[in-house]
């Protein structure tokens, strides 16, 4: 999955849970521009980021060994 795919989940999640940018980015102690980063796959962002945007929507990220 590449960081724009998991971006375009994560945005969704946060349309279906009905959540404003701005909304996130208070859940978040972020700005609103690094929630539009992170649901555009921006590979500037860190994953520390990326796992708290995740996890404070209710999505839960894995990892496994191939």
């Amino acid at each position: 999955m590449s960081a724009a795919d998991l971006g375009k989940v994560i945005r969704a999640r946060r349309k279906e849970l009905g959540y404003t940018q701005v909304e996130v980015a208070e859940m978040m102690e972020c700005s609103p521009r690094l929630v539009g980063e992170i649901a555009r796959g921006r590979g500037s962002v860190g994953l520390d980021r990326i796992a708290s945007y995740a996890m404070n929507l209710g999505i839960d990220l894995a990892a496994f060994k191939r």
